[in-house]
């Protein structure tokens, strides 16, 4: 570990020692892509969501025990990682050294299309192995909730993996050898670990760390004392503690700070103690290490509830974030932030644990009930010291839920837990029934609570609860991005209902016993098929050339590229209303920071350069689309203009702080069907009529009629949109993830005003694009060549996911009304289709191929 102006850390065996050059808010993403220049390791979303981030990180959590695992990248602090070995994707294997063997398998089993999730796939399987060798597949299969591929479908990059479970029996299994996946290096000499990863490592202890970087201070302290003194020394400043840093995935813009404090190195914060009536959890213990004790309490007397908590756990954010957040920050987001359904807190709650808080200020650890701790402890000076959960008494039940989207790595709609005490129907004592997900103040439904308490379960008593739970609980409005208030009210109260008669009459001996009957069923794993030899190449996998390079992270996209000299990072400004005119653009603000040069909008564009990307040829009809709003506002979500920075974290700060004045605002008109009933249409209609509908409907049995609607759909390409452009000596090279080259070429051309051979294009490899880099990825095109023509320096334009959501249109969103005509034995005589697309804001241009394919 580093002295007290530098730390110090080992990627891939090399050592690298930094100074105090950096944010605080500097992630270990930022380090390995753009210091290390280690590009396998990608970047999408910042949130801890796609996975495609993931490295193996090993590094010695609660003591001496050196551990290696898999975490996000894109949010783990720069300054947290002093001490610690990094393993990339080209660490454990490219092709000058060999191919890891999980890069084989990928390979192997074609589980690569586009490539740009694949790194992050291979490292988290890595650092799977290293904690459990022995995995079964169905374990696997589990375990990679924590990444998106929208190319593959999962099936072939499951099949990949589960080669290595210690179950696996087709013809590729193949459990690895401890030395080919022992391949990361120890933290101490950088050199290869020559010990087993699950002892003891000799590593030097951490030692207390106070840097300055300028506009914040970073501390790493030892122990609760120091951490004491530490808030002593900075009393009215504002603190945040770090430990997996994971809540920055949800709150992106907390802050800023002026200390941070880094947590990890707190010795009394990882304490696990158990006794006759409880077990005490230290608040540093991850909830990885969290679901480990609970797997070994659950079949202690009156510690068998944890059988299902194990199970909720398992649900809780992903792999990758469990191995990175600790116990601590989950529950103080939900004490930071009320409305949010922690899954951690509902279930403590209603299983009546307690927190400890350590008070700076006194030196004294205090116990609270986990209630208390949210509602009426001020945290301020105060730092969480551990979790107590009891032990529960005789014919206590314990269920728990979690209503999602997705099976995995998803908010609850509603999340509940429930804790009573039943005795030959008789409810003993007041039970807990905890809800998240309702509104920000309600937790327990203390009405029904009281009810219940004293009764006899009867079908009476169980309705009459469920019908006071119905009139307690107060959905909070409805949320586009959330479930209605109405489908989580009734939700909660299914929920009840559906534990109460679980308790009441527990006919399956495995809910008697409190183990879960709730798993999901194992899926058949492996397919295997014989193959034809004698038909070659018929019926043989053959791979394709460049798999292994995506598996080990040497293939290049366009954001790969290293930066070139007095490099400009682009972010956009864009539009917070959908109709409206611009009345003033305020920079003052965003350009007073350092290290911000300009603002780029329409005034910059030269004379003759066009100022409209949707000038195809592919498509003569569209309508036109501004590159930067020049007046009037057409959509939420436009691009206003681009600031230019010296990095992409200073370009993306400064376009916030850009304040834009709107006039003329109208209310948009949102949904198909509002559209169709104010009849707000475009001219063109097209009609499609083969044969003769309306007598076939006639002469049919039966005729049937309704309505089917299909959202709009964001393209969801791993890959966000990207074009790098660069002044040469007769024009500009324009490197861009495009599907359609030459109308990014045409695009770039004509906002400044030249003609096409002034423009270089250098189409490069697509990270997933699904239609979605046809037509959009003109406008980043476009502004990155604007943007360096004015500037005359080389401008990288690559959105955040945010930006690139809110931007880039959408596939449309559909109603279909209909009316078909049937014989009785089922065969369809007529079919009469009325498609409504929300098109947006500009004429259509695919409805013609869409009535075409009725032809099919």
């Amino acid at each position: 570990p580093g002295d007290a102006f530098q730390i110090q850390f080992s990627i891939n065996g090399e050592k690298h020692v930094v100074y105090e050059s950096y944010p605080a808010t500097t992630t270990l993403n930022d380090y390995i892509r753009d210091v290390a220049g280690l590009k396998g390791t990608k970047v999408m979303c910042r949130e801890a969501g796609c996975g495609c981030c993931a490295v193996a990180v090993t590094h010695a959590s609660g003591g001496d025990k050196v551990e290696t695992m898999s975490i996000n990248s894109c949010i783990t602090p720069l300054y947290s990682v002093d001490g610690w070995q990094i393993t990339t994707t080209e660490g454990i294997g490219n092709q000058k050294d060999g191919f890891h063997p999980i890069q084989k398998q990928v390979a192997k089993h074609n589980a690569t299309q586009c490539g740009y999730c694949t790194p992050g796939f291979v490292m988290s399987m890595y650092g799977l192995l290293h904690q459990n060798p022995k995995l079964t597949q169905q374990e696997i299969e589990d375990s990679f909730d924590g990444h998106i591929c929208r190319c593959t479908g999962y099936r072939s990059i499951l099949d990949a993996m589960k080669t290595f479970g210690s179950d696996a029996t087709g013809p590729n299994a193949k459990p690895i050898d401890i030395e080919d996946l022992n391949k990361h290096l120890c933290p101490k000499t950088g050199e290869k670990c020559k010990k087993d990863t699950k002892s003891n490592c000799p590593i030097t202890p951490p030692s207390s760390l106070s840097l300055d970087l300028r506009d914040s201070k970073w501390h790493r302290p030892l122990n609760l004392k120091e951490l004491g003194t530490i808030f002593t020394k900075n009393k009215g400043k504002s603190i945040r503690l770090v430990f997996g840093n994971t809540s920055t995935g949800i709150f992106k813009f907390d802050g800023p700070y002026d200390i941070y404090i880094d947590l990890h190195s707190v010795e009394e914060l990882y304490q696990y103690k158990e006794s006759a009536s409880s077990v005490i959890f230290g608040a540093n213990t991850t909830l990885t290490k969290l679901k480990e004790h609970m797997k070994n309490l659950q079949y202690k007397p009156g510690f068998f509830y944890c059988t299902r908590v194990i199970r909720h756990l398992k649900v809780l954010a992903s792999v990758l974030v469990r191995n990175a957040g600790c116990i601590a920050g989950n529950l103080m987001i939900k004490h930071n932030h009320p409305d949010f359904p922690s899954d951690l807190f509902t279930m403590m709650a209603a299983i009546g644990a307690s927190v400890g808080v350590y008070d700076t200020s006194s030196g004294k650890i205090t116990k609270h009930p986990i209630l208390e701790f949210l509602q009426k402890v001020k945290m301020a000076g105060k730092v969480l010291a551990f979790l107590e959960i009891p032990k529960f008494e005789e014919n206590e039940h314990y269920r728990s839920f979690k209503i999602t989207p997705r099976w995995q790595n998803a908010h609850a709609y509603v999340n509940a837990a429930f804790k009573i005490q039943v005795e030959k129907l008789l409810v003993k004592t007041k039970p807990s029934f905890v809800f998240g997900g309702i509104n920000a103040e309600t937790v327990h439904a203390t009405k029904a609570e009281e009810f219940i308490k004293g009764k006899t379960l009867s079908d009476a008593v169980i309705k009459e609860t469920l019908k006071i739970l119905a009139s307690e609980l107060k959905p909070s409005s409805d949320d586009p991005l959330h479930a209605s208030a109405k489908y989580r009210h009734d939700l909660a109260v299914n929920l009840l209902y559906k534990t109460l008669l679980e308790v009441a009459k527990p006919t399956d001996p495995k809910i008697r016993s409190g183990a879960d009957s709730m798993e999901r069923p194992i899926s058949s794993g492996l397919q295997t098929f014989q193959e034809k030899k004698s038909e070659f190449p018929l019926m043989q996998a053959m791979p394709k050339l460049e798999a292994p390079l995506q598996a080990s992270g040497e293939t290049v996209y366009a954001n790969d590229i290293p930066a070139f000299q007095r490099e400009l990072y682009g972010a956009f400004v864009i539009s917070t209303v959908a109709i409206g005119a611009i009345v003033n653009i305020d920079c003052s603000e965003a350009l007073a920071i350092p290290g911000v040069v300009k603002f780029i909008s329409a005034a910059d564009i030269p004379e003759g350069g066009k100022n409209n990307f949707m000038d195809v040829v592919f498509f003569p009809t569209i309508g036109a689309e501004e590159v930067f709003v020049s007046k009037n506002v057409e959509y939420a979500g436009q691009s206003i203009g681009l600031i230019l920075a010296e990095t992409q974290a200073l370009a993306e700060l400064a376009a916030r702080k850009v304040k834009i004045t709107y006039g003329s605002m109208q209310e948009p008109i949102i949904y198909v069907e509002d559209g169709v009933a104010k009849g707000s249409f475009f001219e063109q209609k097209f009609n499609k009529i083969m044969g003769q509908s309306e007598d076939a409907l006639k002469n049919s049995d039966l005729t049937v009629s309704g309505q089917i609607y299909e959202g709009g759909q964001y393209y969801y390409y791993i890959e966000n949109q990207v074009s790098v452009a660069v002044p040469t000596e007769d024009g500009i090279d324009v490197y861009s993830s495009t599907q359609m080259p030459d109308m990014t070429q045409k695009s770039s051309a004509d906002i400044i005003g030249k003609p096409l051979n002034y423009i270089n294009l250098i189409g490069c490899r697509v990270g997933g694009a699904f239609g979605g880099k046809a037509l959009y990825s003109s406008v980043m095109a476009a502004a990155a060549t604007l943007g360096s023509y004015v500037t005359k320096r080389p401008v990288r334009v690559c959105v955040s996911m945010s930006t690139n959501m809110k931007l880039i249109g959408k596939r449309f969103p559909l109603i279909a009304r209909y009316k078909a005509g049937l014989n009785r034995d089922g065969k369809m005589n007529s079919i009469d289709l009325e498609i409504f697309a929300d098109n947006g804001f500009r004429p259509p241009i695919m409805i013609e191929e869409l009535l075409h394919s009725l032809d099919q």
